[in-house]
């Protein structure tokens, strides 16, 4: 399991999961370049409620999308 956020990226059933939940492309690498560049985002530890970085960008993307789409 990857700790650091620079050393990651969205697996495959994650990607799959999100475009499952209506969330673009266009959107996803949108959010993955936002949250790359948070420097106060590093290590999944440092984030309460989520043990890796998937579920943490799973539900970043659905909630991005839900504002994104008002």
């Amino acid at each position: 399991m990857c700790k650091l956020l620079i050393d990651w990226s969205p697996s495959e059933s994650a990607m799959d999961l999100l475009k499952l939940n209506g969330v673009g492309s266009e959107q996803i690498q949108n959010s993955l370049a936002y949250l790359k560049a948070q420097s106060e985002l590093s290590n999944i530890v440092d984030i309460d409620g989520y043990d890796n970085w998937n579920a943490f960008f799973i539900m970043f993307c659905v909630k991005a999308n839900k504002v994104h789409d008002v």
